[in-house]
C-alpha cells in the first residue's frame, strides 16, 4: 500500500484499481434519527487526526454538510495517508431542477400572500434565504451566496425579473386570477383561489425561456466558483467515455498538527457556509482504521481461525444525514429513508438513541416494516446508542429517591450503577423476541444491540462496573464484524468469501461474459408489443381537457425516482393512478426467460491471478463459483428485475426527464413525460440499448460480491 500511495500522483490506473478493490469490501450504511450518535460511533473507527477533520461535519444541532460521506477503511494504509474522492452528480441538471422547484414553491407562497398589493411586491431577504436554504435540506447555499456580493445581487436581480414577469405578463396576475377563479368556481365549488395562483405562477414562470436560461447560467457559475476553490488541488480528474467528469481525487498526508491539502478540502466542504451540496453527491474518505479497530479485527480473525490468510481489515461505512433532520413527522422520516435506500450497500445499521422519543422510534420501526422490500436481501441490524445516559438517569433517580441528593456518593457509585444495569438488562438486553417482534423481523432475527457512546460516562462505568465490554463504545467493532460475517453468508453460505487478485490494474479478477445478444433482440421486440397493448395505463392521462395539480405531479416525479408509483384523489384537478415501474416490471418478468438468460451468462476467469492456485484447486473453485453464482441469480431474480424496471423507467431516462421538468410547467411536464415513456417504450432501440446491459450489470454486481478483490 505504501508503494501505491507514493505512485498515486503519477498512475491513475493504480488509483482506479485501488478503488475497485476497496469497493469490493463489505459496505455498511449507517442511518437513524438526528442525535443518534452516528458521528460519535464513527470516531471509534478512526485515528485522532482523521477524527479532527471529520469532526467539522458535526454541528450543535445537525451535521453541517448535506453531502453523503463514505468512510473507506483499509488497514494496509498508513495512519497519516488519506485519499479523498469527490463524486459529482451524474446528471448536471438534477440539482438545478431541485433548485427550480424550491424557487417556484417559494414564489407561489410569497406572491399569494401579497396578492392584494402585487404592484408594490418586493423580493426580500427572507424569500432569498428560503430558496437558497430550503427547509427540506435538499441543498444549502444561502451563506455562501450571500457572502459573495456580486453572486448574491445577481440572484436577487434574477428573482426580481422573474417576479416582474410573473406579476405583469401579459396582464396583472391578480386580475387574471380573480377572473379565472370566478369562472371556474361556477363549475367546481371546492376550488381555492390559492390553486389558481399556483397554476398561473407556474405557467408564467416557464413561459419566458430567458428566466430559466439565466438562472441556469447563474447556477453554473456558482458551481464553477465552488470547484475553483481548489481547482489545482486534484491529483486526478476522472472522466467517462463521453468526457463527463465522474470523480475528483486527491491524496495527501495528515497529522494532528498539519492536515495539508486534505484538511483544506474537508474544511471547505464541511464549513457551516459550505454550498458543496450543489456540486458533490458523495465524498469518499479513505484512510487506515484506528489501531484499536485493526487490533480487534486481527484478534477476531484469530478466533475465527483465519489469521493465517494475510487478510487485513477493509470496510466501507456510509454516513448519512439524520432522518429527522428535516422534521420528526412520519412523512418526512419516510422521505429521508427513501433516500437512504437509493444508495447501493451490503448492509444497514440503524442507529437510534436509547433515550429517543418513543413516538419517533415507533414511527421509524413502523416505516422500516412497511419498506422491507427495499432491504429484504440485505443484512440489517438495529443498534440503540447512548445506553449510558439511560443508565446514568436510572442510577441518579434511584439515588435521589433514597437520599434526596442529586450527586451519587463515590463509595456508593458502583452499587447504584450495578443496580441500574440490572434493571436495564432486564428491560432491554434480555427483552424477549416475542415482545420485540417487529424489530427482530426487520433484523432477520439478529439481536438488538446496545452501546454506550458518551466517552466520559462510559469510561467511568467501564472502570467501576463493566469488565466484559457489555455496553462499551468499542462494542461497535464486534457489531461490524458480525455484519461482515452475515454479508459473507449472504453470498457464499456459511463460509467466508475468498480474497482474489487480478493480473493487471484495469480488470477485476472475475468478470461477466454473455452471448445473449439474439435473446435481447427477441425480448426487446416483445416489450414493444407489451407497450402497444398496455400503454393506455399511462397515456390515458395525456388529456388536453384536464389540468393536473402541481403537487400531484411533484409527488409522481419524486416517487418515480424511488421506483414507486403515485395515486391521487384530486377533487378539483385531474386525478391519476400511475405505477410505471410496476408496469414495466410485469412486462420484463413475463418476457425474460430466466433459464435461457442464465445459460447465456458465464463467468470469465481471464484476469484472475492464479499464481498461488493449483490446477486442481482452480477447477474446483470454478465449479463452486458457477454453482453459487447461478443459485444467487435465481434467488435474487425478482429483486434484480425490480431494480432493472426502476432503472428503465427513471435512471435511463433521467436526463430527458430532468430537462422536461426543468423547462415546462408541472401540468405540461407531466404530459410530456408520459409521451417520453411512450416514445422510448415503442422502439426496439431503447430496450436493446439498455435491457441486456442492466441485466449483466446486476449479475456482475452479484458476482463481485462473491469474493473480495484484494491488493497483492
Amino acid at each position: 500500500m505504501n508503494n501505491l500511495i507514493e505512485s498515486f500522483q503519477q498512475n491513475v490506473d493504480e488509483v482506479k484499481s485501488f478503488f475497485a478493490k476497496q469497493e469490493s469490501a463489505p459496505t455498511v450504511e449507517m442511518f437513524g434519527p438526528t442525535k443518534s450518535a452516528k458521528s460519535t460511533t464513527i470516531t471509534e473507527l478512526l485515528e485522532p487526526a482523521s477524527n479532527m477533520l471529520l469532526g467539522y461535519n458535526v454541528g450543535d444541532v445537525a451535521q453541517t454538510t448535506l453531502v453523503r460521506l463514505v468512510l473507506m477503511l483499509n488497514s494496509r494504509m498508513n495512519g497519516e495517508d488519506v485519499i479523498i474522492r469527490c463524486l459529482p452528480y451524474k446528471d448536471k441538471e438534477i440539482m438545478f431542477l431541485t433548485m427550480l422547484l424550491e424557487i417556484k414553491k417559494e414564489l407561489k407562497r410569497a406572491i399569494y400572500e401579497a396578492r392584494d398589493d402585487l404592484e408594490s411586491f418586493q423580493i426580500d431577504n427572507k424569500i432569498i434565504c428560503n430558496i437558497l436554504n430550503p427547509i427540506n435540506r435538499s441543498y444549502h447555499c444561502y451563506e455562501y451566496v450571500s457572502a459573495n456580493e456580486a453572486i448574491y445581487e445577481r440572484f436577487v436581480k434574477l428573482m426580481e425579473n422573474a417576479v416582474l414577469y410573473i406579476i405583469n405578463e401579459p396582464e396583472l396576475l391578480s386580475d387574471v386570477a380573480d377572473i379565472e377563479y370566478k369562472n371556474r368556481r361556477k363549475l367546481n365549488k371546492e376550488l381555492k383561489k390559492l390553486e389558481i395562483y399556483e397554476e398561473l405562477i407556474d405557467k408564467r414562470f416557464h413561459s419566458d425561456e430567458t428566466i430559466r436560461v439565466s438562472l441556469f447560467e447563474w447556477y453554473q457559475d456558482v458551481v464553477n466558483s465552488l470547484l475553483n476553490s481548489f481547482a489545482n488541488a486534484w491529483n486526478h480528474i476522472i472522466e467517462d467515455t463521453d468526457g463527463n467528469i465522474t470523480a475528483y481525487i486527491v491524496n495527501g498526508k495528515i497529522s494532528e498538527t498539519d492536515s495539508g491539502i486534505i484538511g483544506t478540502i474537508i474544511k471547505l466542504i464541511y464549513d457551516e457556509n459550505s454550498a458543496y451540496s450543489l456540486v458533490f453527491d458523495e465524498i469518499n474518505y479513505v484512510t487506515a482504521p484506528s489501531s484499536n479497530f485493526a487490533e480487534a479485527y486481527d484478534e477476531y480473525m484469530k478466533q475465527q481461525g483465519l489469521d493465517n490468510l494475510g487478510r487485513k481489515l477493509k470496510i466501507n461505512i456510509i454516513d448519512t444525514m439524520g432522518i429527522t433532520q428535516v422534521s420528526a413527522e412520519k412523512d418526512d422520516i419516510s422521505n429521508e429513508m427513501e433516500k437512504v435506500f437509493q444508495r447501493p450497500t451490503d448492509a444497514y445499521l440503524f442507529l437510534c438513541a436509547t433515550n429517543e422519543l418513543p413516538s419517533t422510534y415507533d414511527n421509524c420501526i413502523s416505516l422500516l416494516m412497511s419498506k422491507r422490500k427495499k432491504y429484504e436481501n440485505k443484512v440489517f441490524m438495529i443498534c440503540r446508542t447512548k445506553a449510558d445516559e439511560i443508565l446514568r438517569n436510572t442510577m441518579i433517580n434511584k439515588w435521589r429517591k433514597d437520599t434526596g441528593k442529586n450527586v451519587v456518593d463515590e463509595e456508593k457509585y458502583s452499587d447504584y450503577l450495578r443496580s441500574a444495569f440490572e434493571e436495564f438488562k432486564h428491560e432491554q438486553l434480555e427483552c424477549s423476541q416475542d415482545k420485540r417482534l417487529e424489530e427482530y423481523t426487520i433484523c432477520g432475527g439478529l439481536p438488538i444491540q446496545f452501546l454506550c457512546t458518551a466517552p466520559d460516562m462510559s469510561k467511568d462505568m467501564r472502570e467501576k462496573v463493566f469488565k466484559n465490554g457489555e455496553l462499551d463504545s468499542s462494542k461497535v467493532f464486534y457489531i461490524l464484524f458480525e455484519i461482515m460475517k452475515q454479508i459473507d453468508r449472504k453470498y457464499v453460505g456459511n463460509s467466508n468469501r475468498m480474497w482474489l487478485y487480478s493480473k493487471d490494474l484495469k480488470h477485476k479478477p472475475l468478470n461477466i461474459k454473455s452471448n445473449a445478444t439474439a435473446l435481447n433482440t427477441t425480448i426487446s421486440n416483445a416489450l414493444v408489443t407489451c407497450n402497444t397493448q398496455q400503454k393506455n395505463q399511462y397515456m390515458q392521462y395525456d388529456r388536453a381537457n384536464i389540468v393536473y395539480h402541481w403537487n400531484s405531479v411533484y409527488c409522481f416525479y419524486k416517487k418515480l425516482s424511488w421506483g414507486e408509483g403515485h395515486e391521487t384523489r384530486a377533487a378539483v384537478y385531474g386525478s391519476f393512478k400511475l405505477y410505471v415501474k410496476n408496469m414495466v416490471e410485469s412486462w420484463i418478468r413475463k418476457m425474460i426467460p430466466k433459464e435461457d438468460m442464465l445459460r447465456d451468462i458465464e463467468i470469465s476467469y481471464e484476469y484472475l491471478d492464479t499464481t498461488d492456485i493449483t490446477e486442481e484447486k482452480l477447477t474446483e473453485m470454478k465449479l463452486e463459483f458457477t454453482k453459487t453464482f447461478r443459485n444467487l441469480i435465481s434467488q435474487n431474480w425478482n429483486c434484480m428485475l425490480s431494480r432493472i424496471a426502476k432503472q428503465l423507467t427513471y435512471d435511463c431516462l433521467q436526463p430527458d426527464l430532468t430537462h422536461i421538468y426543468s423547462k415546462y410547467y408541472y401540468d405540461c411536464a407531466f404530459k410530456k413525460s408520459l409521451n417520453l415513456f411512450n416514445d422510448k417504450f415503442s422502439t426496439d432501440t431503447y430496450w436493446e440499448n439498455h435491457l441486456l446491459k442492466l441485466i449483466l450489470r446486476e449479475c456482475d454486481e452479484i458476482l463481485q460480491k462473491m469474493y473480495v478483490f484484494d491488493e497483492v
